[in-house]
């Protein structure tokens, strides 16, 4: 197994990791991971852990955001507008999977929050597009137990930080692999399944973050963790990332 490799090109990163690469557009951190291949297979429609910053509502800042690669993480830093008075650092943090975990790949995303003001509300969204065959919910990680979300009748669907873990699995057409996303249950603000515009079959799945209010001087953090894994055992595996996921110790910083 191969170290992950980030490359920085301008405003672009492109990411190596064994049989998993993607591409970032780091002056539109709202696509996230883009130009998505395993193996022989490419996910050309897939968009995943993109982060929705207000402040770049205008366009991108004079001088770019300031990004580095530092291990398997690749940091960037977005400035706060006068419209939006937040500063937004975005970490994508590659993980290399045990080989006995069922794991293809991983992306852990990783998002802080600061302001100069008293008080402010800083609520971002994470989003990722897809276009999956069946989608399901997890409902209870020690057990593997999932429901199906079906899509046809129910979207959109909404879930509240109280009712269940925010974690999802969805199938992925023409491939023998599952992709999986899921929130931190520290973190967890509630997360919405919807269709998306981006094409016909594709959906959207938006995790809700910082429903606080942000005071001067505190840096709030949140977690969203994206996983390939092999279909065969996609329900086992994901409720075991779950699982560590959860019980996984706070990042100190960026």
């Amino acid at each position: 197994m191969t170290s992950p490799i980030w490359q920085i090109h301008e405003y672009s990163a492109s990411l190596r990791l064994d049989q998993f690469s993607a591409k970032i557009e780091l002056d539109r951190p709202d696509r996230g991971l883009v130009e998505v291949r395993v193996g022989a297979f490419s996910l050309a429609n897939a968009q995943w852990l993109g982060v929705a910053v207000p402040s770049l509502a205008g366009g991108i800042e004079r001088g770019g955001p300031d990004c580095y690669q530092r291990g398997p993480d690749l940091i960037a830093a977005y400035r706060e507008s006068q419209s939006w008075p937040v500063r937004v650092d975005v970490v994508w943090r590659a993980i290399s999977p045990a080989p006995s975990s069922g794991l293809v790949a991983g992306v852990d995303l990783i998002v802080s929050v600061h302001t100069e003001l008293l008080d402010s509300r800083p609520e971002l969204a994470v989003r990722s597009d897809l276009a999956p065959t069946e989608i399901l919910r997890l409902v209870e990680a020690p057990s593997a137990c999932f429901e199906p979300c079906r899509r046809e009748s129910c979207l959109p669907l909404t879930f509240e930080s109280g009712g269940g873990p925010g974690c999802f699995v969805f199938r992925l057409p023409g491939v023998p692999l599952s992709y999986a996303e899921m929130s931190h249950p520290a973190d967890f603000r509630g997360a919405v399944l919807a269709p998306s515009g981006t094409g016909p079959a594709m959906v959207e799945v938006r995790h809700r973050l910082f429903a606080q209010r942000l005071e001067k001087g505190v840096i709030l953090r949140a977690r969203v963790r994206g996983v390939v894994v092999d279909r065969a055992q996609d329900l086992r595996s994901v409720a075991a990332c779950y699982a560590a996921f959860a019980a996984a110790e706070p990042p100190l910083g960026t």
